[in-house]
């Protein structure tokens, strides 16, 4: 069974990918960077102790000196703060056929007739580029807007506007600021305290403002006053507009800019998400949102794969998913790791800081503002959650996180941290990158839930020709040729009817008893016996105590038991505490047979020092008429046709013949 849980040994190809100028990675922040990634995984490992999780690192620098950055943005020549975050305004100006992008202090000035690309010289500042424009204005602007019926360009900033005459030298025009109260008719009051971007349209001559999931109309032509009926939701009433995805932001629920383009007769909004993007919308066809939008204003989920690809080429490897692979199989044979994963670190585009797939076996991170990765003390945080990912673990903080569908890889569970499924969400992994705190549900997503550090009871059913190993509140099933089922580990509450709390948080001991059919389990001084001819049901009356039920029981065993185990070749029913053992005979009176309890050692031929001090489970095994032993992650076996000796080469690591990824030493 393929190891994809968080233990034992696991390589961590660390590859930093640099590009030209200021998008390389100098060797200190390299240094800076494998120091976060192992300080946060390191960190990570110490809340799990019986993971005997080791992490090995393994740095390689890949030199992409001659790509080109952004090269194949939808909107050519801006900078990452417009790509990747939201603009503060946007405007077409007819004046002189340019859109106008706005964000912080500075603006970017677009040639629609330039292939739609950025002028020369930009970006520039506010500040002395806008004549008259007050001090409060020159930065951070809420929002822009051309007016057809009165050439002027309107700019909003909180709860004033100014007016800009492109005819008078590109002034602004006497009087202003001027508070929206009292001056645009009909503004609801939220409107009147700011607006969020604001649009023009030429094809009805209507003016459009947005705050927040609402939007207000006005008519020049009738006084410059909000129609009747507004405002009205975002949502229904411009078709196609998106909602939330995986890399889309929900349009309905606000719109960051808005312009309308002479040049093509078409509307574009702009929200920002992971990445900004936009949409577009021809007004000649009812309005609607067109087909392939919304787009990246740079690049999307696909910037990855520019640089990625190269860089696999580089070293050797194909293109895509089988050479991230190929590349981490590189990584983890080198180590001689039981499993792998690599992390990008890099300054050219992608879609989002930090991201992974559990597919490829990749995590990405990505310094946005193309600085200097030394400035960056949380990466180890980032690094510890995106590596939950790769073990399968789901986010918790998305409003839209599923709270039923499980997740996992070995143990499955539901996302029970999930900010949807709980009014007390915990500060954790897979939440608030916590280095300290892994959630008991993300425990169980990334397989430390259960089978760690030993097996707890193991019994096989020949009922169904089923082998059953538990640990903890889990348990497996094999088939009687010790093929691994499916689907499993499965929580043992809800899926063993009848099982009272206290015994579904973990056993201590299941026997199969061939004489009545019924397989009974053992938790401290307590056991349960289950019917398998009838619904697999816990029988009625149970639990009992051990002590006055299994005749001639030491004192020490009727507070409870380590392994239970049936034995066909004999008939003889065996229980082991410690380094003690009793055999009882079901064909007398289900009595402990006298002379017992013995001592393990001198009585079970070939047991291991380790495994005579005491074990954690047994079963007997029909295919093959053996014995099985369990201690910590290795087990014996044993031939009872041989003076029921320990065959030679055990013990062996659970791993090998019973395909579970367990712990190893």
């Amino acid at each position: 069974m393929a190891n994809e849980r968080m233990i034992n040994t696991v390589s961590v190809g660390v590859v930093y990918v640099s590009g030209p100028d200021h998008f390389a990675t100098s060797e200190a922040e390299k240094a800076h960077i494998l120091a976060e990634v192992q300080h946060g995984l390191d960190t990570l490992a110490t809340n799990e102790p019986e993971s005997n999780l080791t992490w090995i690192y393994q740095p390689l620098s890949v030199n992409l000196s001659s790509f080109q950055p952004w090269e194949g943005s939808n909107w050519p020549g801006l900078t990452y703060e417009y790509y990747n975050y939201s603009i503060d305004a946007a405007v077409y100006a007819l004046a002189n056929d340019k859109i106008y992008f706005f964000k912080g202090d500075e603006y970017i000035r677009v040639d629609p007739n330039n292939g739609w690309k950025a002028d020369a010289g930009y970006p520039k500042p506010i500040a002395g580029n806008w004549p008259g424009f007050p001090t409060s204005f020159q930065s951070g602007l809420s929002a822009a807007l051309w007016s057809g019926p009165n050439n002027k360009i309107y700019f909003f900033k909180g709860s004033e506007y100014i007016r800009v005459d492109p005819g008078n030298g590109w002034q602004v025009d006497s009087g202003y600021p001027k508070p929206i109260a009292g001056n645009w008719s009909g503004f609801p009051a939220n409107f009147q305290s700011g607006v969020d971007a604001a649009l023009w349209s030429a094809p009805n001559n209507k003016i459009y403002f947005f705050k927040g999931s609402e939007y207000i109309r006005v008519d020049p032509s009738a006084g410059w006053a909000v129609e009747a009926g507004y405002p009205k939701p975002i949502e229904g009433n411009w078709p196609g507009m998106p909602t939330w995805g995986v890399w889309t932001p929900d349009f309905t629920k606000g719109i960051q800019a808005a312009i309308w383009s002479e040049k093509n007769q078409r509307i574009y909004m702009f929200r920002a998400g992971q990445f900004n993007q936009y949409v577009r919308i021809n007004p000649n066809d009812g309005w609607k949102v067109e087909d392939g939008y919304p787009k990246p204003v740079g690049l999307g989920h696909d910037a990855e794969a520019k640089w990625r690809d190269a860089a696999l080429s580089q070293l050797g490897f194909s293109s895509g998913t089988d050479g991230m692979i190929q590349l981490t199989e590189w990584f983890q044979n080198a180590a001689s790791a039981q499993f792998g994963y690599i992390i990008f670190f890099t300054k050219l585009p992608t879609a989002w800081i930090g991201y992974a797939s559990s597919g490829s076996r990749r995590v990405t991170i990505y310094k946005r503002d193309e600085g200097d990765w030394t400035t960056w003390t949380s990466i180890d945080s980032v690094v510890a959650h995106e590596t939950g990912h790769i073990f399968h673990a789901p986010d918790e903080y998305y409003a839209e996180c599923d709270c039923e569908s499980l997740h996992g890889k070995f143990i499955r569970d539901v996302n029970g941290n999930c900010n949807t499924c709980t009014t007390s969400q915990l500060t954790c992994l897979m939440d608030g990158n916590s280095l300290t705190n892994v959630c008991d549900w993300t425990r169980a997503h990334i397989g430390w839930k259960a089978f760690l550090s030993g097996i707890d009871g193991a019994v096989f059913s020949d009922a169904n020709d089923k082998f059953y190993l538990f640990s903890k509140g889990y348990y497996a099933r094999y088939t009687k040729d010790f093929k691994f089922e499916e689907d499993y580990p499965k929580p043992i509450a809800g899926n063993w009817p009848g099982f009272n709390a206290n015994f579904s948080s973990g056993i201590d001991a299941a026997l199969w008893s061939a004489p009545n059919n019924k397989i009974y389990f053992f938790k401290g001084s307590e056991y349960i016996r289950v019917d398998p001819g009838n619904g697999w049901q816990v029988d009625s009356g149970y639990p009992k105590p051990i002590a006055g039920n299994w005749s001639g029981f030491p004192t020490n065993f009727q507070s409870g038991v380590d392994a239970a185990l049936w034995s066909e070749p004999n008939n003889k029913i065996y229980f082991f505490k410690g380094s003690e053992y009793i055999r009882v005979d079901p064909g007398s009176g289900w009595a402990v047979e006298a002379g017992y309890p013995k001592p393990i050692a001198g009585n079970w031929s070939g047991f291991p020092a380790d495994f005579a001090n005491g074990v954690d489970s047994a079963t007997w095994s029909p295919g093959n008429s053996r014995i099985y032993f369990f201690k910590g992650g290795k087990y014996v076996r044993v031939n009872p046709a041989s003076g029921w000796a320990v065959e030679g080469g055990y013990p062996r690591d659970i791993n090998v013949n019973w395909r579970m990824a367990f712990p190893t030493d």
